[in-house]
Parts: C-alpha cells; sequence; structure tokens
C-alpha cells in the first residue's frame, strides 16, 4: 500500500472522528437551523449552552424570531433572560411588536416593562387604542344646599414617557372626584353648573389629573348632571318636625299635669265625705244626749228635727233631678216653691 493512500485513509479518520465528536458535542440541528435562517450561532456557543443544559432548539428559534423580526437581540441577550427565568419567547414577541407600532424602545426597556409584571401585547393594543371609562357618580353640594350628581367619562391613552408609573386610572378619577367637589361646593347657585356643565371638565383640565400617571386624558366629558336631594327643605322638615316633637312633649306634660290635680282634687273630695260622715256620725249621739239633758221639751220636737232632715234630703234628690244650673242653689228651689 502506497504512502498516499495510507495519507488518505489517516485524513479520512480523523475527519470522521472530528464529525462524530462535532454532532456528539454539538446540538447540530440548532446550529444548521440557524445558519441557514441567517442567524449564525457559533458551534462553540451552543456547545457551552448544551453543557449547561439550557433548551438550545427552543432558545435558537426565539434568537432567529428576533432577527426575522429586524429587531436588535443577541444571543446572550436571551441566556441572560433565562438566567432571571423571564419569558424571552414573550419579550422578543413584544419587541417586535413594539417596533411594528412605531414604539421605538431599547430592549432593555421591553425587557423591563416584562419583569414589571405587564403584558407587553396589551400594552402595545392600549398605546394604539384608547381607553374610554366612565366615572362613578360624584356628588357634591352647592352654596344653596342642593345636592348634584355628576358622571364623567374620560378618554384614556398609555402615556409613554410614564410607562413605569404605578399610577392608574384610579388615581386619576380620585384626583377628579376632589376637583369636581371643590368646584361645585364653591358654587352659590346649582343653575351655573346646570346651564354651563363644560365648566367641570375645564376645572379636569387645569386640575392636571394625569400628572405622572400611566395614562394620559385624551379628552374628559361630563355626560350627566342629575339633580339630588335639597338639603334646605330636608332641613326645614327637620326643624318643623323637631318644634312639633317639643309642642307635643309639653301638651303632653301639661295633660300629666291636669290628671295629677283631678286626682288631687277627688282625693280631697273624698277626704271631705269621709270627714262630712264623721261628723253624721255624731249627730245621733248629741240628739240622744240634748234628750238626756231635757233640751227638747217635747219628744215632738226631736220629731221635727227628723223630718226636717228628711225634708232637706228630699229637696237634694229633687234639685238633683231637675239638674239645676250652677248659679242655682236648693234655697232658690225653695224659695219658688
Amino acid at each position: 500500500m502506497s504512502g498516499g493512500i495510507i495519507a488518505l485513509i489517516v485524513i479520512l479518520s480523523v475527519l470522521a472522528i472530528a464529525l462524530a465528536l462535532f454532532f456528539i458535542l454539538v446540538p447540530a440541528k440548532s446550529y444548521f437551523t440557524a445558519m441557514f435562517s441567517g442567524a449564525y450561532v457559533s458551534a462553540r456557543k451552543l456547545m457551552t449552552m448544551r453543557f449547561r443544559k439550557m433548551p438550545v432548539f427552543d432558545m435558537v428559534n426565539a434568537y432567529i424570531k428576533g432577527k426575522r423580526g429586524k429587531v436588535t437581540v443577541t444571543i446572550n441577550d436571551i441566556e441572560n433572560m433565562y438566567a432571571i427565568k423571564c419569558d424571552y419567547n414573550k419579550v422578543i414577541e413584544g419587541f417586535i411588536a413594539c417596533k411594528n407600532a412605531g414604539i421605538n424602545y431599547k430592549f432593555e426597556t421591553i425587557q423591563k416593562l416584562y419583569l414589571s409584571g405587564k403584558d407587553i401585547n396589551t400594552f402595545v393594543k392600549e398605546c394604539l387604542n384608547s381607553k374610554v371609562v366612565d366615572s362613578q357618580y360624584i356628588t357634591g353640594v352647592c352654596g344653596d344646599l342642593q345636592e348634584l350628581n355628576v358622571k364623567v367619562r374620560l378618554t384614556l391613552k398609555v402615556n409613554l414617557k410614564n410607562i413605569f408609573s404605578t399610577l392608574n386610572e384610579e388615581t386619576i378619577f380620585a384626583r377628579i372626584n376632589e376637583c369636581v367637589l371643590a368646584k361645585i361646593s364653591s358654587t352659590r347657585d346649582h343653575k351655573f353648573i346646570l346651564s354651563t356643565p363644560q365648566i367641570l371638565a375645564k376645572v379636569i383640565y387645569e386640575a392636571e389629573a394625569d400628572s405622572g400617571n400611566y395614562y394620559e386624558i385624551v379628552s374628559a366629558d361630563v355626560i350627566e348632571v342629575s339633580l339630588g336631594k335639597n338639603l334646605a327643605i330636608s332641613r326645614e322638615k327637620e326643624i318643623i318636625e323637631k318644634n312639633r316633637l317639643i309642642e307635643q312633649n309639653r301638651l303632653e306634660a301639661r295633660r300629666l299635669t291636669a290628671v295629677a290635680v283631678e286626682q288631687e282634687m277627688k282625693a280631697r273630695t273624698e277626704e271631705m265625705k269621709a270627714k262630712l260622715i264623721e261628723k253624721e256620725m255624731e249627730v245621733p249621739e248629741s240628739l240622744t244626749k240634748a234628750i238626756n239633758e231635757g233640751q227638747f221639751d217635747k219628744l215632738t220636737d226631736f220629731y221635727k228635727v227628723q223630718n226636717l232632715r228628711a225634708d232637706t234630703e228630699m229637696r237634694n234628690r229633687l234639685a238633683g233631678g231637675l239638674g239645676l244650673n250652677e248659679n242655682e242653689t236648693s234655697e232658690d228651689f225653695d224659695d219658688e216653691d
């Protein structure tokens, strides 16, 4: 065997061994995919990624996606995102979406935006499309004690200068509530706001409610102004009701006083009746004593006294039955007889 043939065999053997080692150590599928896709990655880089047990094929596909999307991203950037457990596919897709939407941010900004918890695709949609939201009813009281219920409609758009701000639409509505309430409270006549509701929109713009916010106010419109309670009438009703209760309590106190006086007079009447009965019980004893002492000359005198008492009782009964007036007495009745 000639030396040339031996040398050729050795060369072919070395090439075969080299190719075998290449296919064993280097992920060939990822290598050739990247090379033919125009996103070349060196074999050494792929080999080190494989030794570090990274998802080489998936990462290479993400790199190819970035290159095809014409965004500035390197395989090292993808490695860094994998190291911090960041979804590099979503970041690259978001980066491409921002570029296509004309939002010129660097890759680091897009990555930070994703790490802040925002969905990048949603973020791009909010940048392109305005957001319309209605506030709840804002209730304030004018100087004439008339309540007003105001509803505001806001058109919001993402403020590209404050994309990392933690202030959102709730903060905007809180500021709007504050300035609208202040304007309503400082207005003496509620008819002024009813006739010129645009004054409230002007107050919202002047208050700069979207300062430092994630959203910026594109437009603010007052869509409803309605009347609430009239506190002046309510207060007047409360005063009338209070006076009614006071007068009712006063009359009740007078009634109770009258009842107490009536009961007292009844008690005194019963007391006087008891005294009268007590005195009448002394009459028979006095008569007996008078007879015994001889103050009655004849027994007929005693009967005259008895007849006089009976006659007096009869007249009293007749007077009560005839219904005498208060000014008439039993003596008047006797005179008429």
